[in-house]
């Protein structure tokens, strides 16, 4: 990477991490009725315990969604059971938390695989499998902001919605133009090394791109709404950990309204830049604006997507750290 663009990129995360951190505690200082959360921690009976308890039990139902849909990716390329699966996914956790964008998960994830040749193509189309979860979280924040009429940040509902279908329509048209794109490339790539001695060597840099791209050449279109099935499983469970941790917090919304803004809650999120030092503060953030309008115990909501990002990152990568790599 040159220098101007490294330091351009450590400008926007240095930028973004301090905005999260000050958004989250201009949130935290201004909210004005800590002696109510703090009496309902105190006060939390059964069924708030019990949300809470769900919740953790959930985390590796999470992973196993993650897992199964990582085992069909790789069904064709590297075989392995659901158990293995678990294992890799569980690594990546540790690989993503170290990383931006948490570009360190498919990486870490395929050192379990024992046939290196399959590395480069295994994160290739693990990169698919994290659009088709971007897919189905646009999709329905999408349909949330179409049907609700709720207006977040000032911006019109017709405006938010003709921007969110707009960027899920270029989504999918990127998806299954894939292949396709793909196939052009490598041709083009050939042809530029054409004369290289050292395309095919292990460990030179043209072998990596090749690698990928032939990858991505192979992935079938229609296995894409298989994924997004398996991603929609998906989030039907962390929507739940979040519902769990808003009654927790003592969020009290009804289960119709709770339908529409949970769905924009991820949609946001979805769209927010991830640096693991500030992903908790950006989750807290964005779940105190977007609910601030249904709720005034916005601490309340930036606690519970706080204690929802320690369920989902922090036990999986402490999980993950003894999946020793093959």
């Amino acid at each position: 990477m040159s220098q101007p663009k490294h330091i351009l990129r450590k400008t926007f995360n240095a930028v973004l991490i301090i905005g999260a951190y000050a958004f989250l505690a201009y949130t935290l200082l201004t909210f004005d009725d800590y002696p109510s959360l703090f009496a309902h921690f105190r006060s939390a009976g059964l069924f708030e315990w019990g949300c809470l308890l769900f919740a953790l039990c959930l985390v590796p139902i999470n992973i196993l969604c993650e897992a199964w849909k990582w085992r069909y990716l790789l069904h064709d390329l590297a075989p392995m059971d659901i158990v293995e699966a678990q294992r890799q996914v569980y690594l990546g956790v540790v690989g993503a938390f170290f990383t931006p964008e948490r570009l360190g998960d498919y990486p870490t994830r395929v050192t379990r695989i024992e046939d290196k040749n399959v590395w480069l193509p295994a994160i290739a189309l693990g990169f698919i499998g994290s659009m088709s979860l971007s897919t189905v979280n646009i999709l329905g924040g999408t349909l949330s902001l179409l049907f609700s009429g709720i207006t977040i940040g000032g911006v019109s509902r017709s405006t938010a919605f003709t921007l969110a279908a707009a960027l899920l329509l270029f989504f999918l048209v990127c998806i299954f133009l894939l292949p396709h794109l793909s196939g052009r490339l490598l041709v083009w790539y050939d042809k530029r090394h054409s004369n290289d001695k050292n395309i095919d060597a292990i460990g030179d840099k043209p072998s990596y791109i090749r690698s990928m791209l032939e990858a991505l050449t192979h992935f079938k279109p229609r296995q894409f709404p298989t994924l997004v099935g398996m991603s929609l499983c998906r989030y039907l469970v962390y929507a739940t950990q979040l519902v769990c941790a808003l009654v927790f917090c003592g969020i009290e919304l009804e289960p119709k309204m709770l339908l529409v803004i949970v769905p924009i809650h991820y949609f946001f999120v979805t769209l927010m830049p991830s640096v693991p030092a500030a992903d908790a503060a950006v989750r807290g953030s964005v779940g105190a604006l977007v609910f601030s309008y249904f709720t005034p115990n916005t601490a309340g909501v930036a606690i519970a997507a706080i204690l929802l990002w320690l369920l989902n990152s922090m036990i999986p990568m402490f999980i993950g750290t003894f999946m020793r790599k093959k």
